[in-house]
């Protein structure tokens, strides 16, 4: 059971996104066009069940509309449990939830530390940070707490959660 199962979304929306990605090395951007959400995840297990059952109220999915979106998405995020995070499962992704939200980017924390692929590249930049090598402790530590920092800078509350894996 993962953390924020059975929760409140209210309660654990900054959890994902506050965590150190150098133990939670599974990542994803999600946006409806404007503000871009950067979140960390243990394994595929847990982006999957996120992306199912929490991701969508994020955007203001409620009631009969949320209960449709899951049962959209239940093949695709099927498929990324078999297959990982494949390209086509992030298009047909975004085919379900067109019209309320869109996953940007997803894969692994090195790659985006890096600015390994053009949506990490291009995001580190507009953000002003430096790629970095993941497996530099200080540089990776260096760049999780300036993106704790974006999250916070943002105007979030703090995270209420013990499960952050905030700490070094």
């Amino acid at each position: 059971m993962h953390a924020w199962e059975g929760q409140n979304f209210a309660d654990v929306d900054l959890l994902t996104q506050r965590r150190d990605p150098r133990r939670f090395q599974v990542g994803c951007a999600t946006s409806d066009g404007g503000r871009i959400i950067l979140q960390w995840f243990r394994n595929m297990p847990e982006i999957a069940q996120w992306l199912r059952r929490m991701e969508p109220q994020r955007w203001g999915l409620r009631g009969p509309a949320l209960i449709a979106i899951k049962a959209e998405l239940e093949p695709v995020l099927t498929r990324v449990d078999v297959h990982g995070l494949e390209e086509e499962s992030r298009v047909a992704h975004n085919a379900v939830t067109d019209g309320h939200y869109h996953l940007l980017w997803w894969g692994d924390f090195a790659t985006f530390a890096a600015g390994g692929d053009h949506w990490s590249d291009t995001f580190l930049t507009r953000e002003d940070l430096d790629p970095v090598n993941a497996s530099d402790n200080e540089q990776a530590r260096a760049l999780a707490d300036a993106l704790r920092a974006r999250v916070d800078a943002g105007g979030l509350a703090p995270a209420r959660n013990s499960d952050l894996g905030s700490q070094p």
